[in-house]
């Protein structure tokens, strides 16, 4: 009986081929694939399938009449996947059981669901179908699984169905709305909304409105700085902020030369391992030490785990269960020269526990390395493991041990405290290395009543601070604390808001435009922007996957809505419309959608912008008076400073190799080479 098996990726499926036995390679066209024996191992490359309208003309909202269909059908970006697809087609004629191999989560359920039912024209919930279930890309889990073949997850398939229908509706009827109404106004632009996306906007907008309206408050400190053994110990007054300058003078001038060591308490604790790396810890640690953004750190830690050196990265589990080999995975790390130590040090314990954390995931346990030693990693990558794996070890160290020590000093009856803490026995400080960065504060020995000299007491003038802006790491905690979207959509989400043009910068500034889209629908619509109604539809989902629910009820609650939404839009579009335009125009001018340089035909100012076609370019913000463009990569760039030798902005290109290069046609750097 041949059978074929549907992977994810191509390198997914030449490892699942050389690992269930001795692997023929075969190829058709550019498409490589896998026979061993009667068996065919076959690569999709991700949703081979995606939903459209049926009956695609001139744009209308609200459309609910869908249909999955071929993804080089409807997005040119995706004509690659038409090979694969084809390949897939071939093969499935001569197989006649079938078995979904891609990622075990929603998303690859419905993968290869679609695959299953639309390329191999077979039913997937029939005994001829089944599933392989795997964290990781080890031989032995691989072989593993194909021995231990499931059913379909059918509650898998509706949630992760219906997820793509409601996101569909919302996605496309909103962003057809916005976009209709600013062209109405003559605002030449696509904009975007989506179910996720506009709650998430709306939470960035509320912080930037809190910070433009915040007004500083003026306040006064008073430090005295005190010497030891040639040490200076600095302390504050017990009184904290003063509000009234004349008071705080007071005080400074009252204190003399000489302070008091008035109390010394000392308190020791232990400070715990941290937990494994869910994916949003990953991507917020991989942000805070490596600067790599959660999206990219997301693409790096999949290419990782496809090539079997970590499991799966998509998972929300904080938990490494008590049935993986972890001794046999550190002596595999100890033979990596840069874990020999921390690998050793933890071989030499009686028992390996790990410091789970609260969060679990049904289908997979925390992020960990599988032992597999990496062969040519880039530079990210190799930053990413190395991270990856030192988490992994710190998990199972010993607790660190560390101390806290406060002082208080009499200066004539004024009271200033310092405090400080050191460690004075790392633990798992040493496994988890340059990532375990804390503050060391060491005071010279002292004792109660002792005397010090007094070298100054300063009055520092201050103002209180606004809130802090969101990175894309903190934003992305903060839609999983508020569940919004999911741990493999939210970064994926901000990247689409940045594209937009509602964001801006590294620490995340609301455009002009991306403030008014969120007063525009607050005003007219603010259904669209309810984190109310997201969280209802992601309960929903969750209740679908656990058969609590049915689909078909979730989907005609999802109608109703967009249908209430469409209504309230059709009514104001003029009024929707004029505001969107008025916003465009002043986020242009002022650059937010990318200042990159004075037009070179104006004075404008070169903006990015993009097509009617979805592709980006350079072009004037005097548009349509002036028509200079410069052509972008299709490839995913960024822009990445300014050119140090014309002072226009550079573009970094993320090809094989990341390069750089000014947007400037005529930069002298050119001229140059």
């Amino acid at each position: 009986m041949p059978t074929l098996i549907i992977t994810e990726k191509p390198n997914v499926a030449r490892r699942i081929a050389n690992s269930i036995g001795q692997a023929e390679e075969l190829t058709k066209g550019k498409v490589r694939y896998y026979r061993v024996g009667d068996v065919f191992v076959a690569p999709a490359v991700g949703h081979v399938y995606t939903l459209r309208e049926k009956n695609y003309g001139v744009w209308r909202y609200p459309v609910f009449d869908i249909e999955w269909v071929p993804s080089y059908e409807v997005n040119k970006d995706s004509g690659f996947t038409r090979d694969y697809l084809e390949n897939i087609k071939t093969l499935a004629k001569k197989c006649n059981k079938f078995i979904n191999a891609c990622d075990y989560d929603i998303e690859g359920e419905v993968i290869g669901f679609n695959v299953i039912k639309y390329a191999c024209n077979t039913d997937p919930f029939k005994q001829n179908v089944k599933r392989m279930k795997f964290s990781t890309l080890t031989k032995e889990s691989i072989i593993d699984a194909y021995s231990k073949l499931e059913s379909i997850n059918k509650g898998m398939v509706d949630a992760g169905i219906t997820r793509h229908i409601l996101d569909w509706y919302w996605g496309v009827n909103l962003s057809r709305a916005l976009t209709l109404a600013i062209r109405r106004a003559k605002g030449y632009t696509t904009l975007s909304i989506g179910r996720v996306q506009g709650p998430s906007l709306k939470i960035l907008a509320s912080r930037e409105r809190q910070i433009k309206a915040f007004k500083p408050v003026p306040f006064w400190e008073l430090e005295m700085i005190c010497i030891k053994d040639n040490c200076r110990i600095k302390a504050l007054h017990s009184g904290g902020k003063f509000w009234d300058k004349e008071r705080a003078e007071k005080i400074r001038d009252r204190c003399g030369k000489i302070a008091i060591v008035s109390k010394i308490q000392k308190k020791k604790f232990k400070q715990m391992p941290p937990t494994p790396f869910d994916l949003t810890t990953l991507q917020t640690e991989a942000y805070r030490h490596l600067g790599i953004s959660p999206k990219d750190t997301l693409e790096i830690a999949q290419q990782l785990y496809t090539n079997a050196y970590i499991s799966y990265p998509r998972t929300s589990s904080q938990q490494l269960p008590d049935g993986i080999n972890y001794r046999d995975i550190l002596g595999r790390l100890a033979r990596i020269r840069e874990y020999t130590e921390g690998s050793k040090i933890l071989l030499s314990k009686k028992k390996l526990k790990p410091h789970n954390g609260r969060k679990k995931d049904p289908a997979h346990p925390a992020i960990y390395p599988t032992g597999e030693i990496p062969k040519k990693l880039s530079s990210r990558q190799e930053k990413i493991y190395d991270l990856i794996v030192r988490r992994f070890l710190a998990t199972f160290g010993d607790p660190s041990i560390r101390e806290t020590v406060t002082i208080e000093l009499d200066n004539e009856g004024e009271i200033f405290t310092s405090k400080g803490t050191r460690t004075i026995e790392r633990g798992w400080h040493s496994l988890y290395g340059k990532y375990a960065k804390f503050e060391e504060h060491m005071f010279p020995d002292l004792n109660k009543d002792e005397k010090l000299g007094v070298e100054k007491v300063n009055l520092h003038e201050k103002e209180t601070q606004p809130p802090k802006r969101y990175t894309p790491s903190s934003i992305i905690r903060e839609m999983e604390k508020r569940n919004l979207g999911t741990k493999a959509t939210r970064s994926q989400i901000l990247d689409i808001l940045f594209k937009r043009g509602y964001l801006h910068g590294e620490s995340i500034e609301v455009t002009p435009l991306g403030l008014n889209v969120v007063d525009t629908l607050d005003k007219y619509c603010p259904e669209v922007l309810s984190e109310k109604l997201t969280r209802k539809f992601e309960k929903e989902m969750e209740q679908i996957e656990s058969g609590k629910i049915s689909p078909e009820k979730v989907i005609e609650e999802g109608k109703r809505t967009i249908i209430r939404i469409s209504k309230e839009f059709n009514k104001n579009e003029e009024k929707i419309g004029k505001e969107l335009a008025s916003s465009l125009k002043s986020t242009r001018e002022n650059g937010k959608v990318g200042s990159l340089g004075k037009c070179l035909k104006c004075d404008g100012k070169l903006v990015l912008r993009k097509s009617k076609f979805g592709s980006q370019f350079i072009g004037c913000s005097n548009y349509p008076a002036c028509r200079f463009t410069i052509s972008l990569p299709k490839s995913r760039f960024k822009i990445s400073g300014k050119c140090n030798q014309c002072g226009y902005s550079k573009i970094t290109i993320f090809g094989k190799k990341p390069w750089t290069i000014c947007i400037n046609p005529d930069c002298p750097s050119k001229k140059k080479t």
